[in-house]
């Protein structure tokens, strides 16, 4: 009987916050692929940029210097690929939440419907 009595009591409070805790658990979980992907681009950013920098401390002759600035414009034309590659990837992950959201607003539309 109480069983029974709590399932009625449940059911409406269910129907409420069932598609609120979805999104909740669906926002936790794009958000961590999306930390991680920030973190592993800054990564990626930091350690070009060290190895620059490296690089530019190692010049101590016209022939180092005039290799250093070859290996620069090749790391620019690679920071420009890479920064294509991200951009395209973070709008490839960002299509995917939208699609996730655009299916979980239309499951509660159905679900509200009944």
């Amino acid at each position: 009987m109480a069983n029974e009595m709590f399932a009625n009591l449940s059911a409406p409070y269910q129907n409420l916050m069932g598609p609120a805790l979805k999104a909740n658990k669906l926002s936790a979980a794009n958000l961590e692929a999306l930390v991680n992907f920030q973190m592993n681009s800054l990564q990626s950013y930091v350690d070009m940029a060290m190895a620059r920098m490296k690089a530019a401390a190692d010049i101590s002759d016209p022939a180092s210097l005039q290799a250093f600035l070859t290996s620069q414009a090749e790391t620019i034309s690679s920071l420009n690929q890479k920064f294509m590659d991200d951009s395209k990837a973070l709008g490839d992950l960002m299509g995917r939440f939208k699609t996730e959201f655009d299916k979980l607003v239309q499951e509660s539309m159905t679900v509200g419907k009944k």
